[in-house]
């Protein structure tokens, strides 16, 4: 595990990774509350880690669980009277199930959740990179491991890739082994 995630480790000395604290300062606030420094204990999910990856930075999350999978991209998308907008992303597994930081879903039954809540036709895309790049108005030449440039240490990447791992091995156990 250490090789995996050496900037955590290094900064775990020896203590689980759920129990160290790992400041993340995001350029831009969170959506829900407005968070500009949130606290994430690696695979822990709390209030900071949901407000984190499922209020502003889920794309972190879904481009590592694509990273570890390659599994195609599974784009949150509501109708707008020109169109759809995109508004979460996760990923969808092999059973056609969309996998986020509040777990995996059946797809139609979060898409009529979503409806409820957003009060508007809401749908779930499975997409690929080239649709994640569209949806948020990246340049055509950005490279599939983009996020990695966004984070100013390190010990970020590895804190996000951790998370991924630990909702893999909690919801999809099967494709650990597969991934690893």
């Amino acid at each position: 595990m250490t090789t995996i995630y050496p900037h955590l480790a290094q900064a775990a000395a020896g203590r689980p990774f759920e129990r160290v604290p790992v400041e993340f300062c995001p350029s831009q606030p969170t959506n829900r509350r407005g968070l500009t420094r949130l606290v994430l204990h690696p695979g822990v999910i709390d209030d900071d880690a949901d407000e984190f990856f499922a209020w502003g930075f889920c794309w972190l999350l879904a481009a590592a669980l694509h990273e570890a999978t390659g599994w195609a991209y599974g784009l949150v998308e509501r109708r707008r009277e020109d169109g759809w907008e995109w508004t979460h992303v996760g990923v969808i597994t092999p059973a056609g199930r969309f996998l986020d930081i509040r777990g995996c879903h059946d797809r139609d039954g979060l898409a009529a959740d979503l409806t409820g809540a957003y009060g508007m036709p809401t749908r779930i895309r499975v997409g690929t990179f080239a649709d994640l790049r569209q949806a948020m108005g990246m340049a055509e030449d950005t490279e599939p491991d983009w996020w990695l440039g966004l984070l100013d240490a390190p010990i970020l990447a590895d804190v996000v890739r951790y998370f991924a791992a630990h909702l893999l091995s909690t919801y999809v156990p099967a494709t650990v082994a597969e991934v690893a």
